[in-house]
């Protein structure tokens, strides 16, 4: 039987605390660019890292929903509904979109270094904190290389192995 795969993502926390308020079911949150979102089976296990906790910042993953679906998204549409309101807030509507400039050789060289991409979106339920006992640490989940550093933070959305 393989391991099992949970989708591990950073978020700031005003935004998780805003989302629990907001009414219905589903969740939608901000995930950077989409990563490993399109890999990600329906019911997946979505383990979050809260960001910018301030002194109680650790690397691990303290909250815990499950994964719906990728929301689609082009620049240029409004943002999706659903998604918490401090996020909104914090980002202003999107720009419609236009033509798209061509691209030069050097402009192709610079995109292959930019692991984000377009802004991304996935739908949850479940979404809650985990307790203590249940966190996962960046080094449970990550191997060391990958980690980079003290406080990791997954840029994308990132397909990772469960501890036993």
């Amino acid at each position: 039987m393989p391991d099992e795969q949970a989708m591990l993502i950073a978020i700031p926390l005003r935004h998780l605390e805003a989302a629990l308020e907001a009414p219905g079911d589903t969740i939608v949150l901000p995930a950077g660019g989409p990563g490993d979102l399109d890999s990600a089976a329906s019911e997946t296990v979505v383990l979050v890292m809260p960001t910018d906790t301030g002194a109680d910042e650790i690397s691990a993953a303290t909250w815990r929903a499950t994964f719906v679906r990728r929301v689609p998204y082009e620049p240029g549409d409004s943002w999706p509904v659903g998604v918490p309101p401090t996020w909104v807030e914090e980002h202003p509507a999107p720009e419609p979109a236009g033509p798209v400039p061509s691209a030069t050789a050097e402009d192709e060289d610079e995109d292959e270094d930019e692991e984000a991409g377009p802004q991304s979106f996935l739908e949850v339920v479940d979404l809650a904190p985990l307790p203590r006992q249940e966190w996962l640490f960046a080094n449970e989940l990550v191997g060391k290389q990958a980690r980079g550093g003290r406080y990791f933070r997954p840029r994308v959305p990132t397909l990772v192995e469960l501890p036993d």
